[in-house]
């Protein structure tokens, strides 16, 4: 990841809401796409991990040709990468 500044965005999809972390733009359809990819990988399945600091689980996922690299903790995404399409 580049030395730019985190942002957290909370976004509410699906009824629930999702805190995206990241210092890369991304429109609303890689996001809203990058949580149903997520959640078909039952990525916000509860674990015993969660709760606690450090990496939580890993995923790349590929949205409207976009590689996206994303930590997820709970509820937390940490995009960590994009890469593709500007």
């Amino acid at each position: 990841m580049h030395s730019e500044e985190l942002e957290i965005y909370p976004i509410d999809h699906r009824g629930k809401v999702y805190s995206i972390i990241t210092a890369t733009d991304m429109t609303f359809r890689e996001v809203r796409g990058m949580l149903d990819w997520l959640a078909g990988q039952d990525a916000f399945r509860p674990s015993p991990d969660d709760g606690f600091p450090g990496s939580g689980k890993l995923f790349t996922c590929v949205i409207e040709g976009v590689t996206l690299e994303v930590d997820v903790q709970g509820l937390e995404v940490l995009v960590l990468r994009r890469s593709g399409p500007e």
